[in-house]
Formats: C-alpha cells, sequence, structure tokens
C-alpha cells in the first residue's frame, strides 16, 4: 500500500526507529484493495500484522473506564482509525490524555487519505483533514504524534 506521512510536534524524532519503521513496512506491505466498505477488514489486517510486532490489544486510558485507543508498544500509543470523520476528535483527546499522564511519550495515528476514504465509504475520518486540524491545535493537542495515510495502491487508481 501507499502511504503519506505527517510529523506532529517533533513525532519524527520521539518514535524510535524499532517502533515507527515496522508500523511503516507492515502498511506498505500489506496486500489489501481499498473498495467500498472495506473499512473492517481494512482494520482487521492491519492490527493483525501489528500485534506482531509487539503491539497490545485496546489500552484502557483509566482503570474501570471503558474509553481506549486502539494498542500501545514501548510508551507508544496507536490510533487506527477507519471509521466516521468525528471519531478523530475523541482519539485525539485520548492520546493527549495518555500523554499528560505520562503512560505515552508519542504517538502513531493511522487512517485512510481523502482519496482512499471517499472508495471506502461516507463521511470517513481521513489524513488531510487530521492533519490540517493538527495544526489548529498544534498548542492542545501537544502529544508528538507522526500521522500515516494509507492510500490506494497506484495500480488501483481509476
Amino acid at each position: 500500500m501507499n502511504i503519506k506521512i505527517f510529523s506532529h510536534n517533533y513525532g519524527e524524532h520521539a518514535i524510535p526507529s524499532e517502533i515507527i519503521q515496522p508500523v511503516r513496512s507492515t502498511i506498505e506491505d500489506l496486500r489489501f484493495s481499498i473498495k467500498n466498505n472495506c473499512a473492517t477488514k481494512l482494520r482487521e489486517a492491519l492490527l493483525a500484522d501489528l500485534r506482531l510486532f509487539g503491539w497490545s490489544g485496546e489500552t484502557r486510558i483509566q482503570a474501570g473506564k471503558g474509553i481506549t485507543i486502539t494498542a500501545m508498544n514501548s510508551g507508544v500509543g496507536l490510533c487506527l482509525q477507519t471509521g466516521n470523520m468525528s471519531r478523530f476528535y475523541a482519539d485525539l483527546l485520548k492520546l493527549q490524555a495518555l500523554f499528560q499522564k505520562d503512560r505515552a511519550q508519542c504517538a502513531i495515528y493511522i487512517l485512510p487519505t481523502k482519496k482512499a476514504a471517499s472508495i471506502m465509504g461516507d463521511n470517513l475520518a481521513h489524513f488531510e483533514r487530521l492533519t490540517d486540524e493538527l495544526s489548529i491545535f498544534k498548542h492542545v493537542i501537544t502529544i508528538p504524534m507522526v500521522v500515516i495515510g494509507v492510500d490506494v495502491n497506484t495500480n488501483e487508481e481509476e
């Protein structure tokens, strides 16, 4: 798969290469076709591969509460969003809360690009909107983060 990368608050320097490189490689090597209603299958495929590199399952933000992020690995939070546009704000708040509680030092956020999201369905969160809006909230969402946009493969483009 093709990817796009965006660094927020020096995320590219905060995330150890032994954590970010396998994530990038996993996405780039994933054999998956972006098509209508594939969000759940894309999520499942990515998570299955990422768990091979030490990523946990869902991680609670606070004990006794049902609020979670996708996974953690060595102090790096991970959010994988293939759903509705409105969900990425909640993800950002969850990652920021973990950062402020010193439970995460940095984060990786994975979501489709605008082009991929438009193929997958309606009103899905996408890379371009998240990265554009992160610049607006750079003094509010202070966790260092790398945002990875999952894009359509070149041979899939129409």
